[in-house]
């Protein structure tokens, strides 16, 4: 009889630990959504500064607006990263979540700067 009281009281243990979920800890985070920033390129980089939280991925969607020979290319050199910028066609650039500190990027000339800064939270 011990056995079976032992038994039930283990079950319903185990059914109540089932209806309260999984621990805090052991449940999914939804991912947090991407900030996008549109970048107008025309005489430079606008807005050529931009803050972003620490530890969020950014997509940065930039859009030429002119037909200068320097601006024809973005370059994000801590990254490797070169992109085609062609006049009025928007070119996203998805960039990962980065430590505090500023990132620098440039046209392919080094003429026309812009600067990610990123702060801690």
């Amino acid at each position: 009889m011990n056995r079976i009281v032992a038994l039930v009281i283990t079950l319903a243990a185990a059914a109540g630990s089932l209806a309260m979920g999984p621990p805090p800890r052991a449940r999914a985070q939804a991912p947090s959504p991407v900030r996008e920033i549109e970048i107008v390129v025309r005489g430079g980089y606008q807005p050529g500064r931009i803050t972003v939280p620490e530890g969020e991925p950014v997509r940065l969607r930039f859009v030429r607006h002119e037909y200068a020979s320097c601006t024809r290319e973005v370059v994000f050199p801590w990254l490797g990263l070169r992109r085609e910028l062609p006049p009025h066609q928007p070119v996203v650039v998805e960039l990962p979540a980065m430590r505090a500190g500023e990132y620098e990027y440039h046209c392919g000339m080094s003429m026309i700067r812009g600067t990610i800064v990123v702060v801690a939270q």
